[in-house]
């Protein structure tokens, strides 16, 4: 088994075959594994093969949380985490080719409809097997996971989380996990805008460990269930609650809220249905309807209903009416003759 320490590593020249610009390719197994270690940390790495020759590229990027490399092997080759390895929360998602690994007892392999995910000082020996093999990998900083954690139970983690390695993309945690990891995949790649906005990198590897923590299996997860523990919701999402309610009357739009806290629109609605259950909007209509039966309820309020539907954003009347109906059980119209009772 190899060990590289980081060494200064060029960029070799681009190779159009692969479909993507590289930012680092090499055709022997000592150049990637200087390459990875100088971009990310070190680790022990083997190829499979006695050839010499070991054709690779890849496509690394880096936020304060999150590794993303889209890699191309033209062999297989097993990878190991060292002590000093940084520790890291990984998402392996493959092309062609597979990914297996071993955790404890088990070992398990990816395949169609499924992604593994596995604390990288918890699991062993990982392979890249195929050639050639394609795939994305995206590391979250296990500090970030940690902290989600510990906003949840209110103590450190001490010991092993034994995640579930295999999660089922048909499934709704698979699909909420598993397209968050391809979004910030995608938005890393070949210098997406995801590097230049920390603020919505850092959002979005709250989220991802508070998906993971929430939706996926492991050793607390019964604990989370019947202490029925709710979610903290990232900074993100509270930042845009507080922005709704203090410009609760005004034209917002989902656009304008997403600008405000700094982050993209599709980090916030992901957010919002992790843990609020509902869009943006829809949290935005909720707390408007709120404050027009407030004032539907206020017997010194003279105002028609017609006036409080416009002033809190519901241009047509009628609407406003069925959806305060299926809220509240009562109309408008009825929320308002109980409180002229009152006068």
């Amino acid at each position: 088994m190899r060990s590289l320490r980081p060494e200064n590593t060029a960029r070799a020249p681009e190779h159009e075959g692969y479909g993507f610009v590289p930012t680092h390719e090499g055709a022997n197994f000592e150049s990637m594994v200087q390459a990875f270690s100088t971009g990310y940390g070190v680790f022990g790495g083997q190829p499979l093969s006695n050839d010499r020759s070991f054709a690779w590229a890849a496509d690394l990027r880096r936020t304060e949380a999150f590794t993303m490399f889209h890699s191309v092997y033209q062999s297989s080759w097993t990878i190991r985490t060292l002590d000093e390895s940084p520790q890291h929360l990984a998402f392996y998602m493959p092309y062609t080719g597979s990914f297996r690994l071993s955790v404890g007892k088990r070992t398990v392999e990816s395949g169609a409809g499924h992604l593994l995910m596995a604390n990288n000082h918890e699991a062993g020996d990982r392979v890249i097997q195929g050639g050639p093999h394609r795939s994305d990998v995206l590391f979250l900083d296990w500090k970030v996971v940690k902290r989600a954690l510990s906003s949840l139970v209110e103590t450190p983690l001490s010991e092993s989380l034994d995640l579930e390695p295999v999660l089922d993309l048909s499934t709704q945690p698979g699909q909420l996990i598993g397209n968050l990891a391809r979004t910030v995949v995608q938005g890393m790649r070949e210098s997406g805008p995801l590097l230049s906005s920390p603020l919505a990198a850092a959002a979005m590897s709250e989220t991802l460990a508070h998906l993971v923590i929430r939706f996926a299996r492991h050793r607390l997860s019964d604990h989370l269930e019947k202490k029925k523990v709710s979610l903290i919701a990232p900074w993100h999402v509270r930042r845009a609650i507080d922005y709704m309610h203090a410009n609760i009357a005004e034209p917002l739009t989902m656009t304008m809220v997403a600008d405000d806290v700094g982050v993209s629109l599709r980090a916030l609605q992901t957010g919002f249905k992790a843990f609020r259950g509902t869009s943006p909007a829809g949290y935005l209509r909720t707390i408007r309807l709120q404050a027009a039966r407030e004032q539907l309820r206020d017997p010194t309020n003279q105002q028609s209903v017609r006036e409080i539907c416009a002033i809190w954003g519901f241009a047509h009347a009628g609407r406003f009416s069925i959806v305060y109906r299926s809220t509240f059980g009562e109309s408008p119209r009825d929320t308002r003759l109980r409180a002229e009772r009152l006068r």
